[in-house]
């Protein structure tokens, strides 16, 4: 992608686009997870597709697609194989936030770079010196989904001075920033041993001690710098959206699955379990579980998306939606894909079986921080209106963490 390459345009838009890979993908999963990383030809093929880039700026080469379509081909993606949507969302936001937020000669040397997929994590558990022309940066990182395949590596880094010591901002708070650097400069360390979403390559990684100039990370900032409504809707927009979409698509398809085991499996005393009372009523809650997640997450995300393109305003309301949307969807994820499992018998026991590899993966993407479950507790507040709060606690599609309430 160059910063002057329009975005890959197809027939029937992104998702038709992911649609003609979705047989590819399902075909390779077993030899993904067996290899701890997504398929090569399938990441080449979603590279040029234009899906790895619809989340980035416009005039880096990207699509600054709506929420509502991130959230089909995301979806469908992780019905396709948890592991690779996953993964591919993780860089599609990290490299959207990275084309965003950096300075401009950083964000136009990713674009142009020959592969400007990014993978990482932003908490500041690095560190950076400032020296002539940028820092020295150095620090020890996890969960870096689609590392295989990234060509730069974001993380977060807290300034310090000479002596070692925090540098304080305008605020006098410790002094953060965010930033990337190349392939090159970063060596994968594993510790990816996990029962779920193990194609994703979320491996450890080290930060070499490195010169980085001023251009490739951002200091004190988390406001838009470029980009559309996509991307002032607030910095966690673009995760929260492929959180969301990445927990619908795997349980669509564990109740995929199960209707077509329930239309074969046999459990006595009552046969077929398709003709079993008890099944059908499940069936129709766990369904219900379902689209209920997927309508909240389309709206959510879309009226916070309308307010901001429109000129309006994002209230924090409305910010709480998106965050406890994307939250909701992941625990529905792992509740239906945990009672599908317990209704599959010997099947789902299996290695192998999609049902047994959709409850793997949905609980994995349950202990993610992003959605955890302090999210209901800083939308809560939010809704109740409670005494306290502050700019910082409104802030939920900013900032991961609300601070606590002061007496």
């Amino acid at each position: 992608m160059t910063a002057s390459q329009p975005a890959a345009e197809h027939p029937g838009g992104p998702l038709d686009a992911v649609r003609r890979i979705v047989p590819l993908v399902i075909e390779r999963a077993d030899q993904a997870e067996r290899d701890i990383r997504v398929d090569d030809e399938v990441m080449n093929r979603l590279v040029a597709a234009g899906t790895m880039t619809l989340m980035a700026p416009r005039e880096y080469g990207g699509a600054e697609a709506e929420p509502s379509v991130l959230i089909d081909v995301i979806q469908e993606l992780s019905r396709a194989d948890g592991s690779t949507g996953w993964a591919v969302m993780a860089c599609m936001s990290g490299t959207g936030t990275m084309l965003t937020l950096l300075p401009e000669g950083g964000a136009r040397a990713i674009a142009e770079s020959p592969d400007p997929t990014c993978a990482g994590q932003a908490p500041p558990t690095g560190t950076a010196r400032r020296v002539p022309g940028g820092f020295e940066v150095r620090g020890l990182f996890s969960f870096a989904s689609g590392s295989t395949h990234a060509g730069w590596f974001l993380g977060g880094y807290r300034i310090l001075d000479e002596s070692g010591e925090p540098v304080l901002n305008a605020t006098g708070r410790p002094s953060t920033a965010i930033g990337v650097v190349p392939r090159g400069g970063v060596e994968l360390l594993g510790g990816w041993d996990v029962m779920g979403l193990v194609a994703t390559g979320s491996y450890d990684y080290e930060v070499k001690p490195q010169f980085v100039e001023e251009k490739f990370l951002r200091v004190d900032g988390m406001d838009a710098l470029r980009g559309g409504p996509l991307h002032t809707m607030g910095l966690k927009s673009l995760p929260g959206v492929g959180h969301a979409a990445f927990a619908l698509g795997v349980a669509q398809r564990a109740l995929e699955e199960f209707a077509a085991l329930a239309a074969q499996k046999k459990r006595p005393p009552s046969g077929v379990l398709n003709r079993n009372v008890a099944v059908q009523r499940d069936v129709a809650q766990w369904t219900a579980r379902y689209k209920a997640a997927r309508a909240f997450a389309h709206d959510a995300f879309t009226r916070l998306y309308r307010a901001t393109r429109d000129g309006g305003r994002r209230t924090p309301e409305m910010q709480a939606d998106c965050r406890v949307a994307a939250t909701h969807a992941v625990y529905m994820a792992a509740e239906v894909t945990r009672d599908v499992y317990l209704a599959s018998g010997s099947e789902g026991l299996r290695n192998g079986h999609i049902i047994q590899r959709c409850f793997r993966d949905a609980h994995a993407a349950s202990q993610h921080l992003f959605t955890a479950e302090h999210t209901y507790v800083d939308a809560g507040r939010i809704y109740l209106g409670t005494p306290g709060l502050t700019p910082l606690h409104s802030e939920v599609m900013t900032y991961t963490f609300a601070p606590p309430l002061m007496d």
